[in-house]
């Protein structure tokens, strides 16, 4: 589903979706975005911030109460790096910033796609543990010193990939093809804002400040507790 109230971007996009084999619905404001949701169940949504109606913000938030599945594509002619991380905190899984090339939105759709065939293709969910840091995958939940901690799902699925992969630094290349299925050159400050909101919230009780560590020129290093990451499949519930 495309959102957008600029008719002829949203032709343009429909034009460029198509041609790669999607099907595509539209919507020009907020409402009838919520509306055309409930009806036509979309895998994707492209949204536009600034929306007559309900502004896009607002349609993300009521999308993400009803629906922690679909994806979700940011389009902002905002540069502010605010408007950006308040996105991906709401749950945005990616963001583009206008202007940009038709082709470039279509890179990241497929890319967005693609993390999404490959989660619905993984092995049952699992518990990852370390020291005080628990991240359920079953429920989608994390939590520090039995607290629970509120991630983005762009953060949680960041905070996965490190888990899975403790005590070994991470390229930027390494964290957007295996975390998110994102091509290097798709994924801009992702990993950068992302690390940098994770990093806050995981150390909010000052227990779990240094866990996720930069190694200059390289990469990221998750460092988990004594004995590592422990990882054990989640229970059915």
């Amino acid at each position: 589903m495309v959102v957008d109230d600029d008719r002829d971007l949203v032709e343009l996009l429909d034009y460029a979706l198509r041609r790669e084999g999607y099907e595509v619905v539209r919507a020009y404001d907020g409402e009838a975005a919520l509306e055309t949701l409930n009806r036509e169940h979309p895998d994707l949504v492209v949204l536009d911030i600034n929306l007559p109606k309900l502004a896009g913000f607002v349609v993300l938030e009521r999308i993400r109460h009803v629906d922690e599945h679909v994806a979700v594509l940011l389009l902002s002619a905002r540069q502010d790096e605010s408007d950006i991380l308040r996105g991906l905190q709401l749950g945005a899984d990616d963001y583009i910033t206008k202007p940009f090339r038709p082709k470039e939105l279509v890179a990241r759709v497929k890319a967005i796609l693609r993390r999404s065939v490959h989660t619905r293709g993984r092995p049952a969910p699992a518990i990852y543990k370390t020291g005080d840091i628990v991240l359920d995958e079953a429920t989608h939940e994390v939590r520090t010193a039995e607290v629970p901690v509120h991630l983005s799902p762009t953060e949680f699925k960041l905070l996965r990939h490190f888990m899975a992969n403790p005590g070994r630094v991470l390229t930027q290349e390494e964290i957007l093809e295996g975390g998110w299925g994102y091509d290097a050159d798709v994924g801009g400050d992702l990993v950068k804002l992302n690390v940098s909101r994770l990093r806050r919230k995981l150390g909010a009780d000052g227990r779990t400040r240094d866990v996720i560590q930069t190694v200059p020129g390289v990469g990221y290093l998750f460092k988990g507790a004594d004995g590592g990451v422990q990882r054990e499949e989640a229970r059915p519930r």
